[in-house]
């Protein structure tokens, strides 16, 4: 009796086990919690630390954002997909030049999410032994990752961090060790390789509204490297009367900002332009591409794509999905594929097609084993087959007499007949 209420008890319990939904992990937690922000041409990171009934409200830089008021989006991931992006508003901002200060804070409403978010608090006092960081953030714009370093030193509002942070980390969260924690906010990099933050105590006065001019003006050092996003402007030389640039003008895409030039006030200024229309794109003022002659189409859009124009995120979202779910499953309008989930399925189509290979051998060779003894049983089948119809006299078509008994019974009975 025993063994079977421990066998029941097994039954019951091990599936239950087996697919139980591991506990989220404070790593995990930190990178639901971080996002790529979008505003015009900038790129950068940011990270949810704080929340109340109403509002969630991002980390980042003043440099990626700009002024208070501004309207920006932000776009989240959860389990390899990435969220529509979320239309948030500045509602601080402070940049001093060259001083350790650059900090924002964005609002999202809650009703912008189908569910609630993850929020990873400020550290209180910054620990001199916390050697080991994480910092996550979109390098370039690209997906959310998350990167391990080590604290090099710290001052008294920035902390020196391996490895060098790289342009699109504007605003990357610095986590501690196990992501529970935000201790730092990533702003610059030094000349020598080194990552630069500022740490939490100087964010929390941001925060309160505690900023001091006093506390900042002399931390930041000479060799430190604003990691802003570089400056592109598309510009468009014309011509008067000049019918193709009029065709490339309605060929540009709607949600592409692009400046329109005079062909002579571009040769003015030295960059002997020949023919028109001609596309030239600057970035930080500096001239780094021209095509001349009319692009349109997949070309435009290529050339367009490649130096990121036609991604303006200025714009408010005016699709509401209150409704929505984060379950991509339930609801795939709500999500776009990310890199993950494009690796995750990428995996799985190579995994069916080595599994579908794999069969197929298994049937050839099935095949190839089992055919030649069935061929072989056939051929011995229709040889006894033939032996038995043609060789066994048994067999044989047997031909029938007439009996003559009939006849003589005849006979007989006229015999009897006329006795005597």
């Amino acid at each position: 009796m025993c063994r079977v209420a421990t066998a029941v008890a097994l039954l019951l319990i091990l599936p239950a086990v087996i697919f139980a939904v591991p506990p989220e992990s404070s790593t995990d937690i930190a990178l639901r919690a971080s996002c790529r922000i979008f505003a015009g041409n900038a790129r950068g990171s940011g990270v949810i630390f704080d929340a109340d009934a109403d509002n969630y409200r991002v980390l980042t830089n003043a440099h990626v954002v700009g002024k208070t008021g501004n309207r920006v989006k932000l776009e989240f991931e959860h389990s390899g997909y990435r969220s529509d992006p979320i239309v948030g508003r500045v509602v601080r901002s402070h940049i001093a030049p060259n001083t350790s200060i650059d900090l924002a804070i964005v609002e999202l409403p809650r009703t912008s999410f189908p569910g609630p978010m993850p929020v990873v608090p400020l550290a209180g006092v910054a620990s001199k032994d916390a050697a080991t960081v994480l910092t996550v953030g979109a390098q370039g714009g690209a997906a959310v990752s998350l990167q391990r370093g080590h604290i090099v030193r710290q001052t008294r509002g920035l902390i020196y961090y391996k490895p060098e942070a790289l342009p699109g980390r504007s605003g990357s969260p610095l986590f501690d060790a196990d992501g529970s924690r935000v201790v730092g906010l990533v702003a610059w990099r030094t000349g020598d390789g080194h990552g630069l933050a500022m740490n939490a105590a100087r964010v929390r006065s941001f925060v309160r509204g505690e900023v001091s001019h006093d506390d900042i003006e002399a931390d930041l050092p000479d060799d430190a490297i604003p990691l802003w996003q570089s400056r592109v402007r598309l510009v468009l030389v014309t011509a008067a009367g000049c019918q193709p640039c009029e065709l490339q003008k309605r060929s540009m895409p709607d949600d592409v900002r692009y400046e329109t030039v005079d062909i002579e006030k571009a040769n003015a200024k030295g960059y002997r332009v020949r023919t028109t229309p001609t596309l030239m794109v600057f970035v930080d003022g500096k001239l780094e591409s021209q095509s001349a002659g009319l692009l349109r189409g997949d070309a435009l859009r290529s050339f367009l794509d490649r130096w990121g124009f036609g991604k303006d995120h200025t714009q408010p979202d005016t699709e509401a999905h209150d409704n929505d779910d984060f379950n991509p499953w339930t609801n795939p309008g709500r999500w776009e594929r990310g890199p993950i989930r494009d690796r995750i399925d990428n995996a799985k189509d190579r995994f069916a097609w080595w599994l579908l290979g794999k069969w197929l051998g298994f049937a050839a060779g099935g095949v190839a084993i089992v055919f030649p003894w069935l061929f072989f049983i056939y051929r011995a089948l229709r040889k006894l087959r033939s032996d038995d119809g043609g060789g066994c006299p048994a067999n044989k078509a047997r031909t029938r007499r007439r009996s003559p008994r009939g006849p003589r019974k005849s006979q007989q009975t006229n015999r009897r007949g006329n006795g005597p």
